[in-house]
Formats: C-alpha cells, structure tokens, sequence
C-alpha cells in the first residue's frame, strides 16, 4: 500500500473515530447501545466508550454511532459511506484477533477498495436512486472483506463471506431522516463480519453473486440498467478519491452550503424574497426535504441547510437543534427555497440564485464542494473537526492524545494504547 494511500487511510480512521465518539451521547447510540449490552456477548472487541463484546456486537454499536451524526466521509463513486462500517468491522476483528494497527489499518483499506469499487460506474447511484441505500449494500462487502482479512479467510472462504454479505444487504432511502439510517450503517458491519465468520467456519453460499450480470445487479436493479462492472484495482486507488464532510449533514446539501456561504456578506437573510437552487436530482431525491421537522430531517433538507448557512451557521453538530430547527426565520428561508433539478449539474456543484425583496437577485456558483478530492479539507481542518467532536466526551488532554495517535496508528506496536482511551464503562 504507497504511502498516500496510507496518509488517506490514517485520515479516514482520525475521522472514524471522531464522528462515532462524537456521536456517543446520541440517542440512537445509546439506544442501540443498551440493546447489545442485554444480549451478554463475550469478546474483546471493545464498543466506543462501552465494555468488550462480542464482534458482530462491538461492529453494530460502533458502525450506527459512526454514521448518527451523518457526518461521516463519503466516497462519491459508490455513494456510499464507506468507513462507517469497514472501519467498525477492522477495529471490532481487529482487536478481537490481537492484529496489530497496521494489520486493522490494512484490512480497512482492503475492504474499502473493494465495496468502493463494485459501486462505482453508476451502480451506487443506480442503487440509490431506486430507493436503496447503497451504505448498507457496499459498506456490507467492504466490511466483511475486511473481516475476513483479519480473519485470516483463504480465497473460497472469501467467496463464501462475500455470497453471505450480499444476500444480507439492506437499507431503505425512505428511512433517511429517522433512526433508521445510521442503523444502516451499524448493521452493515455487523452483517459483514457475521458473514466473515460464518465463512470461516464453512458456511456454504453462492459464490457468483457478485459477478457482471450476477444476482446482485439483478435483484437490486431489477430493469438492468445498471450492473457491476468488471473490477479494475490497478486504477488507483478508491480510499484516496474519498470525501470527508464539514458539514454535519447529507453530503448532496455541502454544495449548496458553500455557494450560500458565499453569499452571505451581500446578502442579509430578512431581505431574501426567494431561492432557486440548481442541484443534481438524486440531490432533490435524497436530501429535499422541504418541511423538517426534527433536526435529523433537517440534514436532509436543501432548504433547512441553506438557511442555516445564510444566517451564519456553521452547520455542524450543534447547529441541527431543537431550537434551530423551530426558528422561525430559519423555518421561513427554508419554504421559500425552490428546488431545481439539473442533470447536468454533477452531485459535488450547485448553482444558487438569491431574489431580495428589493427585486435585485445575487448568484453563487459552486464547481466543487469543500471535501471532495480536488478540494480537501486541510490537516487543521480535520483536526479542529476531531476536537470539536471529541473534547467534550474525553476532554482536551484525552481528546489530543487520541488525535496523535490516530496520526501514527499503523506504527503503534499494539491496540492497547486505543483500547485505553476508547474504550471506557
């Protein structure tokens, strides 16, 4: 693995880790939480801030936390988020297994180039956009891929472990803006590591699912307009085309939020009169949302997001409130935003026209939104991210810690340094 590859890996888990511990006062993690605790598992995979379980246990609690915030990294080709569960399922075997961090490290990468990779060339959108979220299809190959690694599978037993996650796949978009999606994510790394251990102990599956014009393609999208394509590892690599969010929000809103940043010193939100924004459909589909009601609704509404951006937010965790999302200058700007479709337009850009009641209009146009390959977030970027999210569950001196040795982690000798931190009653 070349060292970029390996930098974009280190940058995938700091980010991991921070959304999932960021998350862990969530409701819905601690909800989830709570139910696998009662089942008594037994292992030494280790729940974020929770005791050692078993890991399918470990890899659901985990995986749902990763993806609560709904802001977690995104790899556009797939439409998939991908870390959510490959990680989830890397650390729970990992540890389990006694791996080393460059072995989890490994494994993570592996799984993610391979669920990455049967999503792209249209079938992650094609998923999608028939109402299944590609999360729980690609994130569930990705991370039983990666269990099997740590397991040790040989090739047939890879076969196996992938037939067994792919007749396991799941995740419904009409769930997006509910509890529901982060499960998603949660069940698809645990899904994909059960498959990995059912494998293992010589489970029998179908072992061509996954191939061009196989089940899968066929079952998912049933009027065959789009299938998995012959898989070509030797362009690149997926895990460095990766997408990391600065919003707290559906990544198919971050365009839209950066052209209303930009906007923001010309124009002053009691005097906006209208809004046309130009967006990609699968956009509108996904993240349009034009009366939210709960602040998790409000990461998928194009609107709500806008508005949040025009009066200053930052529109991040602490931004999708009970309070924000009852504001009534935020309700307002929201309902008087018009959603566009334009095909042409790519999934990362948007074009927003702004009309004051003065009758004046302002335009802002985003090619690229902040995140994406071409237009990353900085190291301090990142960073500021992590802490945000992590000082106020470990404190700054743990929070620091566990940043530092997230930036060294597959040259740590052990796990037991993460474990430490990470990994408490």
């Amino acid at each position: 693995i070349p060292a970029d590859v390996q930098e974009a890996a280190r940058r995938g888990l700091i980010d991991w880790f921070g959304v999932s511990i960021g998350a862990s006062q969530e409701l819905p993690a601690r909800q989830i939480r709570n139910v696998v605790e009662a089942w008594g598992t037994r292992g030494r995979a280790p729940i974020l801030l929770g005791p050692a379980v078993a890991p399918t246990a470990a890899a659901l609690v985990n995986g749902t936390m990763a993806h609560c915030l709904d802001f977690d990294d995104t790899h556009v080709g797939s439409i998939a988020h991908l870390s959510g569960p490959v990680c989830a399922a890397a650390f729970a075997t990992g540890v389990e297994t006694g791996a080393t961090p460059r072995q989890v490290m490994d494994a993570y990468v592996i799984g993610f180039e391979v669920g990455a990779r049967l999503g792209c060339g249209g079938f992650g959108v094609g998923v999608n956009e028939r109402r299944i979220h590609s999360t729980g299809v690609f994130g569930c190959l990705g991370a039983a891929v990666a269990a099997g690694v740590l397991y040790r599978l040989d090739q047939r037993q890879v076969q196996r472990a992938l037939g067994l996650a792919a007749t396991q796949v799941a995740g419904l978009t009409e769930s997006f803006g509910t509890d529901a999606k982060p499960f998603h994510a949660g069940k698809a790394a645990m899904n994909g590591v059960l498959a990995a251990e059912l494998a293992r102990e010589g489970y029998g599956a179908a072992t061509d699912l996954l191939e061009h014009g196989g089940g899968l393609a066929r079952a998912l999208v049933q009027d065959q307009a789009h299938d998995v394509l012959p898989l070509d590892f030797d362009d690149g690599w997926e895990i460095a085309r990766n997408t990391y969010k600065p919003y707290a929000s559906c990544l198919l809103t971050h365009p839209v939020i950066d052209a209303v940043k930009g906007l923001r010193a010309e124009v002053s939100p009691e005097d906006v009169e209208r809004m046309r924004v130009y967006v990609n459909p699968l956009a509108i589909q996904i993240a349009g949302k034009t009366d939210p009601r709960t602040p998790f609704q409000g990461k998928f509404s194009i609107g709500f997001c806008v508005a949040l951006a025009l009066r200053g937010y930052a529109v991040t965790k602490q931004d999708f409130s009970e309070e924000t999302i009852n504001s009534g200058l935020l309700r307002r700007l929201t309902g008087v935003v018009e959603l566009l479709p334009t095909p042409e337009m790519d999934k990362t850009a948007a074009r927003v026209e702004v009309t004051l009641v003065d009758g004046t209009t302002r335009e802002a146009l985003t090619e690229l939104a902040t995140g994406n390959p071409g237009n990353p977030m900085s190291r301090e970027q990142m960073e500021s991210k992590f802490s945000a999210l992590v000082a106020p569950v470990l404190g700054d001196e743990d929070a620091g810690s566990l940043f530092r040795l997230l930036c060294g982690f597959d040259g740590l000798a052990d796990t037991e340094a993460l474990v430490g931190l990470t990994a408490r009653l």
